[in-house]
This record gives C-alpha cells, structure tokens and sequence, in this order.
C-alpha cells in the first residue's frame, strides 16, 4: 500500500497539481477502455482520522485496479480510471467506515460519463502541496531532479536467456539499477518508496519513446516495470510486457481485468515480487499474468512440493548469480533467466565469437549490453553483435559491425 506519510512529504502530483489531473482524465477517456470507471465521493467527514482511511481505501483500489486519487479542497475525493471490481468494492468499504456520516458516492462509467467527469474536472480546485517545494535539493526538489534526468543514465536492459533445445535471447528485461541512482540522487536513493516514485516517473517520461530505434528497443520481447496507477493506451511497439509488483495480485479477479485491458492494448502482463518466502503464501498458479518473476536464492531448494509444471513454464528466474540458479531452475522446469551469472555467460560468447573486440573485457562487454544510453555502447565496435538475440552467434566478418 502507498505511504501516505511519503506522499505528503512530497506533494505529490495526485495532489499538488492540477495539470495532473487533467492529463489523467484527458488519458483515461482517451484510451476508451471498458470496464474503466472514475468514483466521486463528496460529504468526506472532517474529523482527520476519517478522512486518512477514506483515502487510504482509495489509495488501495488504484493499486489493485489502476488509476489515481485526487483530492479537492471542498472535501471530495476522485478515485480515477480504475477498474469497475475495485471500485465497486472500494465503495462497499467506504459505506462501512463512513462513520455514520452522510458521504456522495458516484461512479461514471468510462468513457460513457466522459461529459460528466471533465465537467467535475474544470470545476475542482485541488488541495495545495502538503508543504512548499524545499530551496535546495531534496525531497522537495525530487521531481526537478527526475525531470532533468535522462532515464537511460539509470535504466539497464538485462537478458533473457532461454535454455531448451537451443539457447536464444528471446528479449530483455528493463530495471531500475540502484547504484546509478544512488549517483544521481544521493541518500533520497535510499529510501524504497522514493526509489519506487523515481522508477515510476522515469517510465511514465520513456513510454512514448520505446517506439523509436535505439537500445530501448531491443529485439524481442521488452519486460518493463508499469507504475501501479497506470492507465494502458496502445503498447508504442509489439512485444511489450508491463511488469506489476506482487501486491497487485492480492484482487486476482481486478488483476484479471487488468490483464485483459492491457491485452487488449497489445500489452503482455508480467508480476513480479515471488521469491521463497512468498511461495509459502501465495498460490502462484492462481496469480492471473503471463510471466511471473521469481527471485533466485538457495531458499528455492527447499520448496516442497516444486512448483507446477504449468507455473514453471511461465517464470522468469531473475537474480540469477550461480550456475547453481540454471541448475536448480532447469530441474524444474524453468527455461528462461536473468541475472549476473546469465550476463557473465553471454559476455564470454559474444568476447569469443567477436572479431572487432581490442581489449575489451568480460566485464566492460557485459556493461556496454545492460545499457541503455548510447553513449555508454560508443566504445563497442560491434554493435550487432551487442543486440544480438543468440547467446553463441556465428562470428560477424569484419566491417559488418553497425
């Protein structure tokens, strides 16, 4: 669940910013998608307590269902372009911890009630920031920073290796790399939930532009995380997957609405956040997404009984440093893994089979293939190689790099 101590700090565009709002309702009648509703709720008691928890409940459906919250200074609350499951239930939980008080509960259909919900828009007034924007930098300058940021400095493309018949790179999974934003925003990098606000801003600024060539559009497919709130428009290029953290699955049938939104946007739907101690709690087989990611630790060997034939087949293995990873993964059915080990390997192939290399490590080959900035790729004189989607390539004659 979102912070709400975290959002006040910030100020955050949810409810600092008018321009938000607009760009959210333009977004959500745009897109068209059924099943997608905007909730009002006027009336919101005064007593402080209250009106934290009627947000929070809001807070809670635009997770598990997508959309945002935004808050008025005439004490209404607009929970916007969810699904109509997490609304509905969202509206249930309010009606009980109301309190007693009157509260206006509407909910417009998207994008039936378009007329009605840009209506409502021109006429809020939204409640300032929590507090002013600080002088100097810090988390009142967060956005500045991220604004002036080139999400390439910080996003890393990592392979997908498949093991079976035959090794491939069948596409490349997008993170946020920790070390490089610790560089940029220094202790505010340390915190998880600003961490997760820096990821979500990047991402929103670099959709439009995975249309384009360059390394953000990778062969194959591209696994890319999607900020919770996110509203799917059309996927700017074939073989995307938005990748959900695990607390999305916690509404299996609202993520399954989700899931068919995106598809139907031409969006594939990937969850991450399993790892061993997760696999004693969930059923993974029930969780509705087409990739789930699960995290590699010798924990996993413990796991009784291993994981469904059916489930296996749908993982990712990421965070895999061992060959002991491959191995485990392998014996249970994964095909397909992520991490330093998998790099490393693929590193060696490309050194081996490439007649461009001048003293180029294994370590500056596996560097140059996680980024994203060109200019961190100028130094490499073999381009395609760098891009390729097989693991052990035929060597490329000289001349051919591009």
């Amino acid at each position: 669940m979102t912070n709400p101590a975290m959002l006040a700090r910030m100020g955050t565009p949810q409810t600092a910013n008018r321009g938000a709002l607009l760009e959210a309702a333009r977004r959500a009648v745009a897109a068209g998608l059924n099943g997608r509703v905007a909730l009002r709720l006027a009336g919101v008691p005064a007593a402080s307590h209250r009106r934290r928890v009627l947000k929070v409940l809001l807070q809670d459906a635009a997770q598990t269902g997508g959309g945002q919250v935004f808050e008025t200074t005439a004490g209404e609350m607009l929970l916007l372009g969810t699904q109509a499951s997490a609304a509905s239930r969202a509206t249930q939980a309010l009606g009980r911890l109301a309190g007693g008080s009157p509260l206006t509960l509407e909910t417009w259909p998207l994008p039936q009630e378009a007329p009605r919900l840009m209506a409502w828009v021109e006429a809020a007034t939204l409640l300032p920031p929590a507090s002013p924007p600080a002088a100097t930098p810090g988390i009142g300058g967060l956005d500045a920073l991220l604004a002036a940021l080139p999400p390439e400095t910080v996003l890393r493309r990592r392979a997908i290796l498949r093991l079976g018949h035959e090794m491939a790179l069948p596409g490349r999974l997008l993170e946020l790399s920790r070390p490089a934003l610790a560089a940029e925003l220094g202790a505010m990098a340390e915190d998880a939930d600003l961490r997760r606000h820096a990821k979500d801003a990047l991402i929103r600024r670099l959709l439009p532009r995975l249309a384009g060539p360059g390394p953000l559009r990778p062969q194959g497919t591209l696994l890319l995380p999607l900020p919770v709130d996110f509203i799917p428009g059309p996927a700017p290029r074939p073989g995307l997957v938005g990748v959900l953290p695990l607390l999305c699955a916690a509404d299996p049938d609202a993520l399954e609405e989700r899931r068919a939104a995106l598809a139907d946007q031409g969006w594939g739907l990937a969850i991450a956040g399993l790892d061993a101690a997760a696999l004693r709690l969930v059923v993974a087989d029930a969780i509705p997404a087409d990739w789930l990611l699960l995290r590699w630790s010798p924990a996993l060997a413990a796991l009784d009984p291993p994981l469904a034939p059916a489930t296996a087949a749908r993982c990712l293995l990421v965070g895999c440093d061992t060959p002991e990873a491959l191995a485990w993964g392998t014996g249970r059915g994964i095909q397909r893994f992520v991490g330093p080990h998998v790099e490393a390997v693929l590193a060696a192939a490309r050194l081996a089979g490439c007649r461009e290399a001048a003293g180029c490590t294994q370590r500056q080959c596996g560097e140059r293939a996680a980024a994203t900035a060109t200019a961190a790729r100028t130094a490499c004189r073999n381009h395609a190689l760098l891009d390729a989607t097989l693991p052990l390539p035929k060597p490329l004659p000289a001349g051919a790099a591009a």
